[in-house]
């Protein structure tokens, strides 16, 4: 008994677990059995949440976490203000919620764990993902050479609208796992890391082979959010390079490295788009005139490849974005202050719209669950209203103000960890304007971002003195003022 509870309470191991199968869930040849370990993990989760909550108080000390115990608490009110008829929308809407809570308190509240050697969880995890991008990268390049397409639920690989998806669900998805890849490749190389990997250090070809094998697969899958969320990495941890650590810059100093930069980030962003054209015209032309072999249920046959060119079928640079977004403004609109709920997204708009939310007009029985507005922030919006957007953005900016005052004062932590994910995170608050991304959805991508937060707030609270100084009394209870 005393072991299946030590297993059960420890979140380290849910934090791995979860991430894991949250990662499989949209390589698709699994999927079916990631999502029905993902059901069991979440069960755990939940668990999870309130063993802590009443054994270790954890919301009470997470650090800004006022501010996401309110967000919660607003969900609940949005659910049941519009109890929706259809059972399935409430289960949609609850799971959301509990999954807000998995990643405010166990994802980000990782912090709170005193004893935890979180550089251990971290490496852990980022050797896993360098790993495993790196051999689904290979079989699905190999699959790509070859010309062996696949077709399992529903669903067409290694290529398909014209461009690669490898073994992942769709090309975006495949687009940020390969930046996630090639992210865990660098911070593999910071110093911290390699102190504490011993035996299990990943080996420098490994490295090598998942930035290079990752870079391939996304520009082959002409994901423009996670080409983005790459070029906003490189240019953010350039500026930081250039003035993070030093202080008493001359205004002479200030303008030349900000020109600099500049100058370096439009280098970058030309140089990644052109070698993007140049890798995609050179596979164009391996692929062509070439037969490719199909697989379907089980049956071989050959067709002519008909040209790959690697690029987006829609021409159009928003790729139906900006009408997805006009519909979130009037959803928005409807119900501005508590907004309606994840679940309840799909069925509000075919109430508002003749045909529904765009990209919904061939609804399956998944639709209403994988409904979205390409848009973090948007999605928030209308899922908690204001009073939710603006809990949220209050964490945020209370939390970016204080990482970015740690990264760019602390010269100790130049070779660690922590400005590789601060700069993620910096390039992630720009991806989310244009991606299924920041919280309300059950993919890798947001539990990856809270899993990031989570990390670096260990690096700013895991050595701060717990001073009388730093408590507040109210309603006759001492609380941390950081709560605040």
């Amino acid at each position: 008994m005393k072991k299946i509870k030590a297993v059960m309470t420890d979140s380290s191991a849910f934090r791995r677990s979860y991430v894991i199968c949250l990662f499989l869930c949209n390589v698709t040849p699994v999927l079916v059995f990631a999502y029905a370990a993902l059901a069991a993990v979440f069960v755990w989760g939940v668990f999870l949440l309130i063993y802590n909550e009443v054994t270790r108080h954890t919301a009470l000390k997470t650090r800004y976490g006022l501010w996401l115990m309110l967000f919660v608490l607003s969900a609940v009110v949005t659910v049941a203000v519009h109890f929706s008829p259809n059972f399935l929308n409430n289960v949609h809407n609850i799971v959301m919620i509990l999954h807000a809570a998995i990643c405010f308190f166990l994802f980000y509240g990782v912090h709170t764990e005193k004893h935890l050697n979180f550089r251990r969880e971290l490496y852990s995890i980022c050797r896993f993902i360098v790993y495993a991008t790196t051999v689904l990268g290979i079989v699905g390049l190999a699959c790509l050479m070859a010309n062996i397409e696949f077709e399992i639920l529903g669903l067409k690989f290694i290529v398909y609208e014209n461009r690669f998806t490898g073994l992942f669900s769709n090309p975006n998805q495949l687009g940020f796992y390969a930046v996630t890849g090639i992210l865990c490749s660098h911070m593999l190389l910071k110093k911290d890391f390699i102190a504490i990997s011993g035996r299990e250090r990943v080996s420098t070809i490994w490295i090598a082979s998942s930035a290079a094998i990752n870079a391939i697969s996304l520009l082959l899958s002409d994901s423009n959010g996670a080409l983005i969320l790459l070029l906003c990495y490189v240019i953010f941890y350039l500026i930081y390079k250039m003035f993070g650590t030093e202080r008493g810059f001359s205004l002479r100093q200030i303008v030349t490295k900000s020109i600099s930069a500049l100058l370096a980030g439009a280098v970058i962003v030309a140089a990644l788009f052109f070698v993007r054209n140049v890798t995609q015209e050179g596979f164009s032309k391996i692929m062509d005139d070439k037969e490719t072999i199909v697989v379907l249920e089980g049956n071989l046959s050959k067709i002519q490849s008909e040209g790959i060119t690697f690029e987006h079928e829609n021409k159009n640079i928003d790729s139906g974005r900006f009408k997805l977004w006009e519909q979130a403004s009037e959803m928005f609109l409807h119900n501005p202050v508590l907004g309606i709920g994840k679940g309840n997204v799909f069925d509000y708009g075919k109430r508002i719209f003749v045909k529904g939310v765009k990209f919904t007009e061939n609804a399956t029985f998944l639709t209403p669950f994988l409904t979205d507005f390409h848009n973090g922030y948007l999605t928030v919006l209308v899922c908690s209203g204001a009073v939710g957007f603006l809990l949220l953005t209050v964490f945020g900016f209370r939390f970016f103000k204080h990482i970015s005052a740690r990264v760019l004062r602390e010269k100790g932590l130049r070779e660690s960890t922590l400005p590789c994910m601060y700069a993620f995170l910096c390039a992630y608050a720009i991806y989310a304007f244009a991606e299924e991304a920041l919280l309300y959805n059950l993919m890798f991508t947001v539990a990856f971002f809270w899993l990031i937060i989570g990390y670096a707030s260990c690096f700013l609270v895991r050595y701060e003195p717990d001073h009388p100084l730093r408590h507040i009394k109210l309603f006759g209870r001492r609380f941390r003022r950081t709560l605040f």
